[in-house]
């Protein structure tokens, strides 16, 4: 197998609205990055989808999250749809937590649980998009990779700027599903 024809998978490293995306491949000894893109799933501020909800009523609240979850859902299956016909990815690997969302009452009792109920979205949204464009899909938590890896700084310096920790985690996590 040639170094073009390696499988390749997209790993994406989650973020309140937005994710960072990579497409890759290979290993240590011949990392294959062939793609990365910040992937926006909504913006400001519409992206903190349950701070807002905790400033409505119940019926409002719970349309507003299914809205703002179908606008999410949409852009994800789009950018997904398309590295998937642009690359041979057949995996997706998304970097985060693992846990149930709980309902929506729930959610909004204690600040907290709204931020780990909107990573929950983000993370369910990627998941969702990923089967609907055919890729096997892997939840990764962070604390499963190591960011740290002295080896990164190599595979930093073939792949160029920016080489955040959003990027090695979504390399690390492609890595895993290849």
């Amino acid at each position: 197998m040639t170094q073009r024809e390696t499988p390749l998978a997209v790993g994406l490293c989650l973020h309140t609205g937005w994710a960072a995306a990579v497409v890759a491949g290979g290993d240590w000894d011949k990392p294959r990055l062939v793609a990365r893109e910040h992937v926006e799933l909504l913006g400001d501020p519409e992206r903190f989808v349950f701070h807002k909800a905790a400033e409505m009523k119940p019926a409002p609240a719970r349309e507003w999250v299914a809205q703002a979850r179908t606008k999410a859902t949409g852009r994800a299956v789009s950018v997904l749809k398309r590295l998937a016909q642009d690359h041979p990815i057949e995996a997706c690997a998304i970097v985060a937590k693992k846990g149930a969302v709980l309902p929506l009452e729930d959610i909004v009792a204690a600040h907290p649980r709204i931020h780990t109920a909107e990573g929950g979205l983000y993370r369910d949204v990627l998941k969702e998009a990923a089967e609907a464009a055919g890729l096997r899909v892997k939840v990764i938590a962070p604390a499963e990779l190591d960011a740290k890896d002295p080896r990164l700084v190599q595979v930093g310096r073939g792949v160029g700027k920016p080489w955040s920790v959003d990027w090695k985690l979504a390399l690390l996590a492609a890595w895993r599903v290849v």
